[in-house]
């Protein structure tokens, strides 16, 4: 069975698997190029030895990927006459996949019909965060496990979650799926003020400018917020100003946003400290190391609660760029994927699917399991 997988978001890509073995893989373009291409799908199939025609199902990701300012999207479906419809030919919308994906009790959904010029194959649609914790689970040693996502904030819905995935009966469930884990957004929003954005691009830059900070380390214990600390979220919105404050920076941004614009990504510099001026460079490298320590105390502290539940773990997501984090964490019952950044999520889907439409007796895929798992099974 050969299952194409699509990630229409920033790194942008194809791949084609088949009974659960990656065969074919291509990208869109360069480093966080949006959407995907015809020219990719054709790269991944030739890889492959396919043609569309040999494909089952599509598993398909950020559909509706990000947007600019101005509400238009970053990658235009027209130009490569994509489109995705259903059943009656009415186009699968952004209010569709908002509905899907703010509902916690599905991870796949489908089947549509994807478009691409005069040919058509079925496809489903596979949540951003289970395709991260499916990619996790399914490339990792063990048969049952907690597979867990911690991303960036995603503008729709949770940016972390917890699944519970077995091989028996193919069974899995949402175990927390929420926002209340924040620590790589400070990373997002820091970046941006400190002049290094698109932030995405810009944690080797954030952890190197941390680096040259030689002066006396913040003591974090006094002023964590303690009902965050509890599940690792030791960064929230108006502790960004609080981090400001305690290093002695008076110029407080009016506004502490999350999110680089998409509109001229890193063609215009409107930080509030400037990079270039060698005056403000040691203030810039202390906050840097503050940002530094609280994004990967809020880390170590996450990961360590959920090992705490018990068995076994697999963790994918934005937390794998943390090389230090991830050599320090792993061992014999915690996997951490490599850092692939967004660009395993088709992999992840089509994975997924692969091993659903393999092991099902109907060849349909079931959203979500419906049997219980006790937690002393956890």
């Amino acid at each position: 069975m050969n299952i194409l997988g699509l990630q229409c978001g920033y790194n942008g890509g194809v791949c084609v698997v088949n009974s659960g073995q990656l065969i074919g893989q291509a990208a869109t373009g360069e480093n966080l190029k949006r959407g995907i291409s015809k020219e990719a799908i054709k790269e991944a199939l030739e890889s492959a030895q396919l043609k569309l025609s040999d494909i089952d199902m599509a598993a398909v990701v950020n559909w509706h990927a990000d947007k600019t300012a101005d509400g238009t999207e970053c990658w235009d479906k027209n130009e490569q006459r994509f489109s995705m419809t259903k059943d009656n030919g009415i186009e699968y919308s952004l209010e569709d996949y908002i509905i899907f994906y703010n509902d916690n009790r599905m991870v796949a959904q489908g089947t549509y019909n994807l478009n691409i010029d005069n040919q058509s194959v079925k496809c489903m649609v596979v949540d951003h965060l289970f395709a991260h914790a499916a990619y996790a689970y399914l490339t990792s040693p063990f048969t049952s496990c907690m597979a867990v996502c911690i991303d960036t904030h995603d503008l729709y819905g949770a940016n972390n979650a917890i699944y519970w995935i077995q091989d028996e009966e193919k069974a899995f469930r949402v175990w927390r799926r929420d926002q209340t884990f924040s620590a790589l957004n400070v990373y997002t929003g820091m970046t941006d003020i400190l002049g290094m954005y698109p932030a995405l691009e810009n944690l080797d830059a954030l952890r190197n400018l941390a680096a040259e900070h030689k002066g006396k380390k913040l003591d974090m214990s006094d002023w964590i917020w303690p009902n965050n600390v509890q599940m690792g979220n030791i960064f929230h919105g108006d502790q960004g100003i609080a981090l400001t404050v305690m290093n002695g920076i008076k110029n407080v941004p009016e506004k502490f946003g999350y999110f680089p614009q998409l509109s001229g990504e890193g063609e215009t510099d409107d930080a509030w400290m400037n990079k270039d001026d060698p005056k403000t460079h040691s203030e810039r490298a202390q906050i840097a190391d503050s940002v530094w320590s609280v994004v990967e105390g809020s880390i170590r502290n996450y990961v360590e609660k959920i090992k705490v539940l018990g068995g076994q773990t697999a963790i994918g997501g934005k937390v794998t760029q943390f090389e230090n984090l991830v050599s320090e964490l792993e061992d014999e019952r915690t996997h951490f994927t490599k850092p692939h950044n967004d660009d395993e999520l088709g992999i992840g889907a089509a994975l997924f699917v692969s091993d659903q439409l393999m092991k099902t007796k109907k060849n349909e895929i079931t959203t979500n399991t419906k049997k219980k798992v006790n937690f002393k099974e956890v």
